[in-house]
C-alpha cells in the first residue's frame, strides 16, 4: 500500500469538499442550525429530569428529610405511589424506568445505626429499568443525594445503602442529551451520503472501471475514503462542541470512548451506504434509498427526544437500528460515563459495523457496468 496514492486521493475530496456550498451546509451548518433551533426552544427545561416515583412506606422523620433532599434539587417532579399500592406490579404497570422505594423501618434502622454504629445499615430499594439509559442518570443523582446525607450524619460510616451500583454524572440539562445525538446524527447522514454520493457519482461517469487500470489499488482508494469520512466527521463533531458549549453551557466529557463511537458510526454508516450503492445503480434511486434509511433511524433512534417518550413497540424497533446505539454510546461517554452502557453500545455497533463494512468492501467492485 502507497500512503502517497492513499493522501493524494483524499486531498482530491478535501478540494471537491470545499467546492461544494451545499455539501458545506448539510456537514457543518446543517447540524449547528439544528442545535441552536432546539437549543433555544427547550432552554427553559433547564435541568429537569422528570418524573421521579417514590414509595414511601415508612413515613418517618429520616424518610421525609430524604424526600424532601430529592424534590429540593429541583431536578425531578416528585411522584408519590401509595404505601397499598404493590411496588413491583405498579412498576410494570405503569412501565416506569425507576422506582424509589423507602421501606419500612427505614427511619428506626438508622437511628440504631446512629446509635451503635455495627447496626446494619438503612437500605433503600430501586427498581429500575435496564435497558433505559435515562434511568442511570435519575440513579445518580439520587445516589449523590444519599452519599450527602451519610456525610451529614456521620462525616465517615454510611448510614444509608442502596441495593445497586450507582453511577456519577454531571447535572443534566437538555442540550446534555440533544448534543450527543445531534452529533451521531451528523457522522451518519455525513458517512451515509458521502458514500453514497460519491460511489453513485464515480459509477456512472464510469471513473470505477478507469481506476482499476491505474496503479492506485481498491485498499488504498476506500482507506482514503474512510479516511475523508472520518476527518469531516471530526469536523463536524468540533463544530457541534463548540457551539453547544459557547451558547448552552454544554459541558461534555471529551475521551476516548467518544471518538470511538464516531469511528464506529463512520465504518457502520459507510458500509450501509457501499451496500447501497452496490445494489441501486442510479445515483437518483441511490439518494432515494438513503433517505429511506437515515429518516426512520433519525427520529426513532432517540436522536431529538428520549426513547421512552415514544410507543412501547417503537422503542423495541429502535434498539434494533444502529444509531441508537451510536446514541447512547455517545451519551454514556461524553454525559454519565456509565461503563456499563459504553460497552454494551460499543460491542454491538461495532460488530454491527465491522459486518456491514466488511461486506460492503466484499461487494464493491470496479469492474461493474
Amino acid at each position: 500500500m502507497n500512503a502517497r496514492r492513499v493522501m493524494a486521493n483524499l486531498t482530491v475530496h478535501l478540494k471537491q469538499f470545499s467546492r461544494e456550498k451545499s455539501t458545506i451546509f448539510f456537514v457543518l451548518l446543517f447540524p449547528i442550525l439544528l442545535m441552536v433551533l432546539f437549543g433555544f426552544i427547550f432552554s427553559d427545561q433547564g435541568s429537569s429530569m422528570g418524573d421521579l416515583h417514590i414509595q414511601n412506606v415508612d413515613g418517618g422523620f429520616h424518610s421525609q428529610a430524604l424526600v424532601s433532599a430529592i424534590n429540593g434539587t429541583g431536578l425531578f417532579r416528585i411522584v408519590e405511589v401509595d404505601n397499598s399500592t404493590d411496588a413491583n406490579q405498579f412498576f410494570t404497570d405503569n412501565k416506569l424506568n425507576v422506582l424509589v422505594i423507602i421501606p419500612a423501618g427505614y427511619s428506626d434502622s438508622i437511628n440504631m445505626k446512629l446509635w451503635n454504629s455495627t447496626s446494619p445499615q438503612a437500605n433503600l430499594t430501586i427498581k429500575y429499568d435496564e435497558s433505559v439509559s435515562y434511568s442511570q442518570t435519575k440513579i445518580s443523582v439520587v445516589n449523590s443525594i444519599v452519599d450527602g446525607m451519610n456525610k451529614g450524619l456521620s462525616g465517615s460510616v454510611d448510614y444509608i445503602g442502596l441495593d445497586m451500583d450507582s453511577v456519577q454524572s454531571d447535572e443534566w440539562k437538555f442540550i446534555d442529551f440533544f448534543a450527543p445525538g445531534i452529533i451521531a446524527m451528523s457522522v451518519m447522514s455525513s458517512s451515509l451520503f458521502g458514500t453514497v454520493g460519491m460511489n453513485t457519482e464515480l459509477r456512472q461517469k464510469g471513473i470505477l472501471r478507469k481506476l482499476s487500470t491505474t496503479p492506485l489499488t481498491r485498499t488504498e482508494w476506500l482507506l482514503s475514503n474512510i479516511l475523508y469520512q472520518m476527518f469531516m466527521s471530526m469536523l463536524s463533531t468540533a463544530v457541534i462542541l463548540a457551539v453547544g458549549m459557547g451558547m448552552f453551557g454544554l459541558r461534555p466529557h471529551i475521551n476516548l470512548y467518544m471518538v470511538v463511537f464516531i469511528l464506529l458510526c463512520v465504518f457502520s454508516f459507510a458500509g450501509i451506504g457501499m451496500l447501497i450503492t452496490r445494489f441501486v445503480k442510479e445515483a437518483e434511486s441511490a439518494q432515494a434509498a438513503a433517505n429511506a434509511v437515515m429518516f426512520p433511524m433519525m427520529f426513532l433512534s432517540g436522536t431529538f427526544f428520549q426513547l421512552e417518550m415514544m410507543p412501547g413497540f417503537l422503542q423495541t424497533i429502535a434498539r434494533f437500528l444502529p444509531l441508537y446505539y451510536v446514541n447512547e454510546g455517545l451519551r454514556a461517554a461524553m454525559i454519565s460515563l456509565d461503563s456499563g452502557i459504553i460497552l454494551e453500545s460499543a460491542v454491538i455497533i461495532g460488530i454491527f459495523g465491522l459486518g456491514v463494512f466488511v461486506l460492503g468492501v466484499v461487494l464493491t467492485s470496479w469492474k461493474d457496468e
